[in-house]
């Protein structure tokens, strides 16, 4: 078993769950849904022409003050400091995908076989992307396995992540829009069989969206942006819109029957706009026996269909991204902050319980040693006291005296996790501010050096941070090796130690 496995078993036995959202950003609107155990809290901004592009960012402060108003609209944001962990779906951003086959194998071998696929189909080089995979299914009769594969612009991504910590949140999972989609149609969607073919027609603020959906999976994907279909004025005319969503149907219906044999079940219309003109198109598009049916969520609350990214996002983060097997392609510098937040969270949680149960110890304690001295004294005056009496009352002694050894090392526990948060509280902000990456820190007394590892992206951070490190007075001189830093593509590894102040 992994690490970060054992680690997220120890915080769910503990009941640390982290609150997660569900964010779809895209050039238009910021959209945010949290469900916070009786209803789904939404909250929307809308993003000023040219702070975002095709799913990059312009103006990195118009952004981020976008997402800090944005937080601000959730209950919660009256603590500053804590952040909000959320799914981001990117719906402004052309993600590749594509299905392939394989012959059904496990292990190590379909991950080695599952690995050269995806970087063959990789539409620029690898190491510029963030990528993913998800098995969507077998066939037992043809020895054959499907296998979905995503891949988005690592930069476009890692700009998006940086600015949504700077602003409060922490990404845990970075998704297509189609996915998130998929997932509130299968999960949401009313009457959806999961056994059976849809298409699924999204129409939005991001534009035109045709999905195929088979048994409750993402096969197929055609979107067509609303930019394509504005005249010189801006404006989309009604005549335009339905002869391009005609043609668009017309293609993915041709493109399902060559790919697929079993029938689509029906096409599901999920329209925040032009919703019976698209109807109007689809039926006049598609043969008669075949159902059109505008979209329904159930949902215990009224919540409109342009919500249903972001309620798609969140329904992933209500089951558990880290432990779902769909794609994520957040990297994985993201989880790495994920799981380093956790465990800040996880240990100051802990600097507050420990006291308060130390504290109760000791008045448990203080009662019973009060008990004791009290009835030994009514007994010892009695005149029927005899050495049997005698001996249980020292036996009740010498429990009592193990008891507040107890209460003691619990004390000096009490006292070594406090020293602890504040050295890994210490490092990790001395990290942040000089764009370090932490991937391993070791230490255990005063009188044995602390171990750090890491990555940054340029060796002038790793000198700033050995420099921030060198003038904390709670450390000391820092042993960092020329031999200990090295690069490759682009960024650096080091590691070096340094001891912890006595008085620390």
């Amino acid at each position: 078993m992994q690490s970060a496995d054992i680690f997220k078993k120890i915080i769910s036995l503990l009941s640390v769950r982290p609150r997660m959202g569900g964010l779809e950003v895209s050039d238009q609107v910021l959209r945010l849904v949290y469900f916070d155990g009786k209803i789904w809290q939404l909250a929307a901004v809308r993003l000023a022409p040219g702070v975002m592009e095709k799913g990059k960012i312009k103006d990195d402060q118009a952004f981020i003050a976008a997402l800090r108003e944005l937080r601000l609209k959730m209950p919660f944001s009256r603590n500053k400091k804590k952040k909000m962990n959320v799914i981001v779906s990117l719906s402004s951003v052309n993600m590749y995908s594509q299905v392939f086959t394989l012959p059904i194998m496990q292990g190590k071998d379909l991950t080695g076989a599952v690995d050269l696929n995806v970087r063959m189909l990789s539409p620029v080089d690898i190491t510029q992307t963030y990528f993913g995979w998800e098995m969507l299914g077998s066939d037992a009769t043809g020895l054959k396995a499907e296998v979905a594969a995503a891949f988005v612009d690592k930069a476009l991504v890692d700009a998006i992540t940086q600015a949504l910590y700077a602003a409060g949140f922490i990404t845990v999972g970075v998704e297509s829009r189609a996915l998130a989609l998929t997932r509130i149609f299968r999960q949401r969607g009313t009457g959806a069989d999961i056994n059976t073919s849809y298409l699924l027609l999204d129409i939005d603020n991001s534009g035109i969206d045709f999905l195929v959906i088979r048994k409750g999976k993402l096969y197929f994907e055609y979107a067509t942006q609303w930019n394509s279909l504005t005249d010189e004025k801006g404006q989309i005319s009604v005549a335009k819109f339905k002869e391009t969503l005609e043609g668009n149907l017309r293609q993915v219906m041709n493109f399902y029957g060559q790919h697929w044999p079993e029938p689509i079940a029906a096409v599901i219309i999920a329209a925040s706009a032009f919703e019976a003109e698209a109807e109007d198109a689809v039926r006049a598009s598609i043969p008669a026996p075949l159902p059109v049916i505008r979209m329904t969520l159930t949902m215990d609350q009224e919540i409109s269909l342009e919500w249903m990214v972001a309620l798609g996002c969140s329904l992933w983060g209500a089951n558990g991204a880290s432990k779902d097997k769909e794609i994520n392609l957040s990297g994985e510098g993201a989880i790495d902050t994920f799981h380093r937040e956790q465990l800040l969270d996880f240990v100051a949680l802990w600097r507050v319980l420990v006291p308060v149960v130390l504290g109760c110890l000791i008045a448990i304690a203080a009662i019973a040693d009060n008990f004791l001295a009290t009835t030994r004294a009514g007994i010892t005056a009695q005149p029927s006291f005899n050495q049997q009496e005698a001996a249980v009352m020292a036996a009740l002694e010498a429990s009592s005296t193990a008891f507040n050894q107890s209460v003691a090392l619990v004390a000096n526990a009490e006292s070594r996790i406090g020293r602890n948060y504040r050295v890994i509280t210490e490092i990790q902000r001395a990290a942040a501010a000089n764009n370090i990456t932490l991937n391993h820190v070791s230490f255990q007394t005063p009188g044995v050096p602390i171990l750090v590892a890491g990555a940054a992206r340029a060796e002038t951070d790793i000198v700033a941070f050995r420099a921030a490190i060198q003038s904390d007075p709670h450390f000391g001189t820092v042993n960092l090796p020329l031999n200990n830093i090295q690069g490759s593509a682009g960024s650096y590894t080091f590691s070096m130690t340094f001891p912890l102040s006595l008085g620390f």
